[in-house]
């Protein structure tokens, strides 16, 4: 029986995303590739994996009893060779982090900049183009990144975090705007202006929401945006105002914007590391995690 451990972790990645082009992205090859992979993995087993529809991959009963299997067999694998490379000083390595913009762009580069200065052998891989942290969550599943960097979330619980800080959730509006003046507004001030929201996939749109519901208010954006620089540039031209967390607006534009603290109440989003285990890591992430919990701790 000819099975590869790509065929094996583009199982694991389509039972996960419920898809075969999302999971196709996880794993970095074309959708074609990947179905090619599970129509092989099938073949060899003689059975069924998934049933296909308009709404997505859904496992089929063999699936579903194979999936612990196979998930324990990767991670055994993964420890298995971590174990036989791990030294206390590595000769080198790769390190591949995905980041939220707003971090990717304050926190990581000065982190990464004095981590080389110690360990100039071991490279830091960042991809910075993560809106949504579902995504990264996706990665770090399907084993494609050592670390994410972005908010814990009820939906990951199997993930580990290392809180890194907390950014505190503002208001951004036009110059121009009645409310320009003031240093801060509260959720229900909110309410009667047209609000530019994020993704409903985001994790800040969902800290949103959640406090409009704490005051028991439901408040529904006239539009959605993706990427904060769209968001900042859409109040800046009067449009209305929107809701980022501190350190996203910083690496905006803030010219002709003002930035208003929101009050009753504040809303804090933690950021910080999420992985798998320590045990999943190699010897150069593990000394990055390391090396990232000494400088944390001198800082806090």
């Amino acid at each position: 029986m000819n099975i590869t451990l790509r065929q094996l972790e583009a199982f694991i990645a389509v039972a996960q995303t419920g898809s075969f082009s999302a999971a196709a992205k996880v794993i970095h090859i074309s959708q074609p590739a990947l179905t090619a992979m599970i129509q092989n993995l099938e073949r060899h087993l003689g059975v069924s994996l998934f049933e296909r529809s308009s709404r997505g991959a859904v496992m089929t009963t063999f699936g579903r009893e194979l999936r612990p299997a196979i998930e324990r067999l990767l991670v055994e694998l993964n420890e298995t060779i971590a174990g036989a490379l791990h030294s206390t000083s590595p000769r080198g390595g790769i390190v591949t982090l995905a980041c939220i913009p707003s971090t990717a762009a304050l926190f990581m580069p000065p982190l990464i900049a004095t981590f080389r200065q110690h360990f100039p052998q071991i490279k830091i891989v960042m991809k910075d183009a993560m809106t949504e942290t579902r995504g990264i969550v996706d990665m770090l599943r399907a084993g494609v990144i050592d670390f994410g960097v972005a908010s814990p979330t009820a939906q990951a619980a199997e993930l580990r975090f290392r809180p890194l800080f907390e950014d505190e959730l503002v208001a951004v509006v036009s110059r121009t705007h009645p409310l320009a003046g003031r240093r801060d507004i509260s959720w229900r001030d909110l309410i009667a202006l047209p609000l530019i929201g994020m993704s409903s996939e985001s994790h800040v749109r969902q800290l949103t929401d959640q406090a409009f519901a704490k005051i028991g208010a439901s408040k529904h954006p006239y539009t959605e945006v993706s990427l904060i620089t769209t968001a900042v540039g859409m109040a800046r031209s009067g449009l209305g105002a929107t809701i980022l967390p501190s350190s996203a607006a910083q690496v905006c534009n803030l010219e002709d914007v003002a930035t208003l603290r929101i009050l009753d109440p504040v809303v804090l989003r933690p950021l910080g590391f999420l992985y798998r285990s320590m045990t999943s890591l190699s010897p150069a992430a593990k000394h990055f995690m390391t090396f990232v919990e000494s400088q944390t701790t001198m800082t806090s």
